[in-house]
């Protein structure tokens, strides 16, 4: 006898693309298969990259300390909360933000649209196209979602950026939306408002009054310094902005499965902070209670040890520096292959990132006949490729693009 289940009324759901693409790579046989497609930095040897640092301070870890397994506290650990807020801001803002450890950076956007909400702030604006879980934790929040063009392949001003219309969104939005923005190295484009961009999408948040949720996942990949790379974070506080910071530590600590991130809420009146607080934390402690342990205290570690530090620090340098090479060799390569259309954009764009342009058609070529595994969208992680893999990718992609489709 076969009892019906309460539940079949539920409509199943299709699995996330990349994850998608990354299932059909793995049952790929070929020897020449290629993985451009989910976000992570690779070393030259297509291995997942450990940070030096990161494997130090897990000695230190098992060696030298000896923290236990304990509950810590619902906003997360002090010292690395306290390291987090350093890095983006230093010493003189502390006292301004209110903050709490989440998991990584999923967790601490989805915290950060959740405090938006629970403060009466729900129309959220995303620019297009975007990082594909925006808009299902928008929706998860019943936020009321508006959309602008961000980026264009056709334009080829601003960097592809549509610079105007992100404008216009700004000025004709009702008072009170929330922007999501992406601190640097965007995901999926890998274009970035330059500064004085930056300087006039502020001048309007402010004239408009409006909100912003910053999606700081790439720190330290778009110029090699942490500092250069998040000083729009603290251009706002001087401009007396009110805003959101989601931080990950998956990409420039290399955490990716151990799930670190922060959420900082900076506010003007520093007399509501307890305020601030304690929303964060209520919060999270009817989802989480605490979040995991051990990869803050790696962070900890590196925060709190100079020499170390200065090493991490090095590292993601060296780790910028070889992204850029990448794009400067399939560039070449593509205009050595004299490949039909406007390359620029590879070594324009920064981060992990190139949004190369081809289409789904193209893209699902590349796969097919040359076992490339890029996106649907085109954008491929560079970090996927190495000095001796970058030719027969740029040669596949030259063939996807001359192949007639008719």
């Amino acid at each position: 006898m076969t009892i019906k289940s309460k539940f079949t009324h539920l409509t199943k759901e299709e699995p996330d693309p990349i994850i998608k693409t990354l299932t059909q790579y793995q049952q790929d046989q070929s020897p020449n298969k290629l993985d451009v497609s989910i976000g992570i930095y690779k070393s030259s040897d297509g291995s997942l990259y450990t940070f030096p640092s990161i494997n130090q301070a897990k000695e230190i870890y098992h060696n030298e300390k000896n923290y236990g397994h304990n509950y810590t506290t619902m906003s997360g650990i002090k010292e690395f909360i306290n390291g987090s807020k350093q890095l983006l801001f230093g010493e003189i803002y502390k006292k301004n933000i209110a903050s709490i450890q989440t998991i990584a950076g999923t967790g601490a956007i989805h915290m950060g649209l959740l405090f938006f909400k629970e403060a009466g702030y729900k129309n959220f604006y995303v620019g297009l196209p975007t990082w594909s879980n925006y808009i299902p934790m928008i929706k998860q929040i019943n936020g009321e979602i508006n959309t602008y063009e961000y980026y264009n392949n056709n334009n080829d001003n601003d960097g592809g950026i549509n610079f105007n219309e992100i404008k216009q969104t700004l000025e004709k939005a009702p008072k009170n939306s929330v922007f999501i923005f992406q601190t640097c190295c965007h995901n999926p484009t890998g274009a970035d408002f330059n500064q004085q961009q930056w300087i006039e999408i502020i001048k309007l948040i402010k004239q408009y009054d409006h909100l912003i949720l910053m999606d700081t996942a790439y720190l330290g990949f778009s110029s090699g310094d942490l500092i250069k790379d998040s000083w729009i974070l603290r251009y706002m506080y001087d401009n007396q902005i009110e805003f959101v910071v989601a931080q990950s530590f998956s990409k420039n600590m290399g955490l990716y499965g151990e799930r670190l991130g922060a959420l900082h809420v900076i506010i003007q009146d520093e007399n509501y902070i307890d305020h601030i607080q304690s929303t964060l934390i209520n919060n999270f402690r009817q989802e989480c209670s605490f979040a995991p342990s051990f990869p803050a205290r790696l962070a900890q570690i590196i925060f709190e040890n100079e020499k170390l530090y200065l090493q991490w620090i090095k590292e993601i340098n060296q780790v910028t520096k070889r992204l850029k090479n990448l794009r400067q060799l399939i560039y070449k390569n593509l205009i050595n292959l004299k490949t039909p259309g406007n390359w620029q954009t590879v070594i324009q764009q920064n981060g992990l990132f190139w949004y190369s342009g081809l289409t789904p058609q193209q893209n699902q070529r590349l796969i097919s006949h040359h076992n490339v595994y890029s996106t649907s969208i085109g954008r491929v992680n560079i970090a996927g490729l190495n000095e001796q893999n970058v030719e027969y990718f740029c040669k596949a992609i030259d063939e996807v693009v001359r192949y007639n489709y008719d």
